[in-house]
């Protein structure tokens, strides 16, 4: 007999303990909008509120690198931004750069050639790459 499964909120507590501001961004909406743009000024966090198990994805932005994030856990997860950009893809043609970017956008090479890193805590990054487009927050 199945057993019963049970949903629950857990807390994904983004820090940015990087010296640049970075933005963070639901994957989908990265490029097409930016009306739901959270941006980290250093030493400042965010927490977003997860369903148990299901997986979500996020564009996290500094400068022009861009890591593509999918967050799935049990549990309360703290993740450093500095170890996103840490992380590798395994290669390029495992991992293409997204749909919706342009032929302004260019790979890392120096990432590419690095091994993937196993998720931390339920949080791990799919692909790097380097946007030069547009800066997500407005310059003033």
């Amino acid at each position: 007999m199945p057993s019963l499964v049970q949903s629950y909120d857990v807390l994904l507590d983004l820090v940015n303990d990087m010296q640049d501001s970075v933005s963070i961004q639901l994957l989908r909406d990265y490029g097409r909008t930016n009306d739901r743009v959270v941006l980290l000024n250093p030493t400042e966090s965010v927490t977003l509120v997860l369903e148990s198990g299901s997986p979500y994805q996020y564009a996290v932005k500094s400068r022009t690198r861009v890591a593509s994030v999918t967050a799935r856990s049990w549990r309360n997860i703290q993740c450093y931004v500095s170890h996103l950009f840490r992380a590798a893809p395994n290669s390029v043609e495992d991992h293409p750069a997204p749909a919706n970017s342009t032929l302004n956008s260019s790979w890392d090479s120096q990432q590419q050639q690095q091994q993937q890193q196993p998720p931390v805590n339920g949080v791990s990054v799919d692909r790097l790459w380097r946007d030069h487009r547009f800066c997500v927050w407005p310059e003033s």
